[in-house]
C-alpha cells in the first residue's frame, strides 16, 4: 500500500510498533480495523461521537478513507449513522450477537452440504486449495511474530485468505439468495475479532487451518452430511471463542 496510516502515541488508536507497511485490501480496511479494536476495547465507548475531521487527523487521512470506514463499522452494528449528526458508537447486546452464530451456523453448514453434492469443477478445488495454503502462509509469518499480535491489524492477511475459502464455497452452493443472506450475517457483527479472540496460536492453527480441512475432505468425498456438520461446528466455535473474548472484556456492561 503506497499510502500508509500514520503512527500515533495519543493513545487513542493502536500504532504501528515495527514502522512496516501493513499489506490490506484498502486504507479504509486498515482504519476500520484499528477503529473496530478501539470500540471493542473501550477506548471508544458507547455512544461516544466519531468525529471525521479528528480520525482524518489521527491517521492522516483524507476524509474519503474515512467516510468508508465508518461504513463499513455501521454494517457490523458498531457504529449508528446519522443525516447531520454523524456517526455514534453502538454496542449490540449479546444475544443479537449470539443469534448471528447460530444462523451462520445453520446457513453456512447448508451452503455446504449443497457445494458438497454440487459437481465441482477441478479448478474449483483448486481454488480451495490455494485459499487454504494463503491460510497457512498466513499462519505462519503470525507465528514468526509474535510480539506483533497484540496489534490487530496483521491478522488482515488472514483474514483476506479465510474469506476467499469461504467464499468459493458460498460461490459452489449456487443458490444467490442464500449467498446474499449469508454475507449480510457475516457483515452484521464484528466476525474479524474471533482471530484476537483465540487464546493461543496453537488453538488458531487448529481452527483455521484443521477445522478447514476437515471441511474440505468432506466436499472432495462429495459427503454432504458431513461437509453441512463440520461447516456447521466451525462457525460455532468462532461464536464461542468471540463471545467469551467479549464476556472477559465486559463489552456487554459499557
Amino acid at each position: 500500500m503506497h499510502n500508509r496510516v500514520s503512527e500515533q502515541r495519543n493513545g487513542a488508536i493502536d500504532a504501528n510498533p515495527t514502522n512496516e507497511s501493513i499489506v490490506t485490501t484498502s486504507l479504509a480496511d486498515e482504519i476500520a480495523f484499528r477503529l473496530q479494536a478501539a470500540i471493542i476495547d473501550g477506548r471508544f465507548p458507547p455512544n461516544t461521537h466519531l468525529r471525521q475531521e479528528e480520525i482524518c487527523l489521527q491517521f492522516n487521512v483524507s476524509r474519503t478513507p474515512v467516510r468508508e470506514a465508518l461504513r463499513k463499522l455501521q454494517a457490523q452494528n458498531l457504529v449508528l449513522m446519522t443525516p447531520n449528526k454523524g456517526a455514534t458508537v453502538r454496542v449490540p447486546s449479546r444475544d443479537e450477537v449470539r443469534e448471528i452464530y447460530v444462523m451462520r451456523a445453520e446457513l453456512e453448514g447448508l451452503a455446504c452440504e449443497l457445494a458438497a453434492e454440487a459437481q465441482i469443477p477441478e479448478a474449483s478445488f483448486r481454488d480451495l486449495e490455494e485459499a487454504q495454503s494463503m491460510v497457512g502462509r498466513a499462519t505462519a509469518d503470525l507465528e514468526h511474530r509474535p510480539a506483533d499480535l497484540e496489534h490487530g491489524y496483521y491478522y488482515l492477511p488472514l483474514i483476506r485468505a479465510n474469506d476467499r475459502f469461504h467464499d468459493v464455497i458460498l460461490v459452489l452452493a449456487g443458490n444467490r439468495r442464500l449467498h446474499s443472506t449469508i454475507n449480510e450475517l457475516q457483515t452484521a457483527f464484528a466476525k474479524d475479532l474471533v482471530w484476537r479472540a483465540m487464546r493461543s496460536l496453537s488453538e488458531n492453527r487448529t481452527f483455521v487451518i484443521g477445522e478447514h480441512e476437515t471441511v474440505l475432505a468432506a466436499l472432495r468425498r462429495h459427503d454432504g452430511r458431513q461437509a453441512r456438520k463440520a461447516m456447521q461446528e466451525h462457525i460455532s466455535h468462532a461464536g464461542d471463542v468471540l463471545l467469551a473474548y467479549l464476556d472477559e472484556q465486559e463489552f456487554w456492561q459499557r
